[in-house]
């Protein structure tokens, strides 16, 4: 088992990217809102691009996304202490960081119900933490092969839904489904994040961290399983979190984030935490107490995210 103080650790470092990850998105938001281009992906790539473009001048949102960035320093570091299934549901308390900007910013009042979410989060990462999560240790090659077939079948379905999606061009259910594709998809990343953790962590990887850059970009030389694991996985992370941040803007151009945000929180809760079980083999010592927890955190974060829409509106710009 983990212990307690390398739990601490890994927990407060995902509140931490919790934080930065919420107020991101708040600033993205806020961005798009001042006639910025709409993402349009059935134009091709290169509209893409040149929607992107659009949002980098736009000090707001550029700002949200260096944010995001810097955020997912915390949230790998606590991978390697916690791992994917204990840091995964933490980030959702991220969320009274956005009940709290909403108190101080639109003067939205923080009653009984919005405390108790408060409460009820808190203890759910208390049950989390309590319920003592194994070691964390990978054999690559056992999960390469399950990997692998979780990722094809993630990909398939969000391609599936994606042209689903396009039946419903223009109403509110496009942007549900677009923000399901985009959970499923940054699910991904957040599990090759997982994968790259740990495969510096079971091999000899001192100079990793000294010699950062050079690892990441000339390690597929190294024809060594773990630095080949570690290069591989950290690109696919990068891919499948820019993939996945595409499709979050446009749910959040084309719909009210009290509809969408619950369903990319909850989706981008569970995939990874079942990959966490199924994959990485992680387990705990009482699986009531981490279930609970996640449960006390899931229910409040539904909830929570109508905070977000009362934000889009006030911060909508005046025609």
């Amino acid at each position: 088992m983990i212990d307690p103080i390398s739990i601490i650790i890994g927990i407060s470092l995902a509140i931490l990217a919790a934080f930065c990850f919420n107020y991101a998105i708040i600033l993205e938001k806020k961005g798009l809102l001042q006639g910025l281009p709409d993402l349009n992906f059935d134009e091709g790539i290169k509209s893409v691009i040149q929607s992107f473009i659009a949002f980098f001048k736009n000090r707001d949102w550029a700002i949200g996304f260096l944010l995001g960035v810097v955020g997912y320093i915390p949230y790998i570091i606590s991978q390697s202490f916690v791992g994917i299934v204990v840091t995964q549901p933490v980030t959702s308390v991220g969320l009274i960081f956005l009940v709290i900007f909403a108190n101080k910013v639109i003067d939205e009042k923080i009653g009984l119900f919005e405390l108790g979410s408060f409460i009820m989060m808190g203890i759910g990462t208390i049950f989390i933490g309590l319920a003592q999560v194994s070691d964390i240790f990978i054999d690559i090659l056992n999960i390469a092969l399950p990997l692998l077939l979780f990722v094809l079948i993630i990909i398939v379905i969000s391609a599936i839904i994606y042209l689903i999606s396009k039946r419903f061009k223009g109403e509110s259910s496009e942007a549900i489904l677009m923000m399901v594709i985009s959970g499923l998809i940054v699910s991904l990343g957040s599990i090759f994040s997982s994968a790259f953790v740990q495969a510096i962590n079971s091999g000899s990887f001192f100079t990793i961290w000294i010699l950062a850059p050079i690892e990441l970009l000339f390690g597929l030389f190294w024809f060594e399983i773990y630095h080949l694991w570690a290069f591989f996985s950290f690109y696919l992370m990068i891919s499948f979190n820019s993939v996945g941040f595409a499709f979050t803007q446009g749910g959040l151009q084309r719909g009210k984030a009290v509809l969408v945000f619950p369903i990319l929180n909850t989706v981008n809760m569970i995939v990874p935490i079942i990959a966490g079980f199924l994959i990485f083999k992680q387990t705990f010592q009482n699986y009531f107490l981490f279930y609970l927890g996640v449960a006390l955190i899931l229910f409040p974060t539904i909830i929570l995210s109508r905070f977000q829409a009362k934000i889009e509106a006030i911060e909508a710009p005046k025609s």
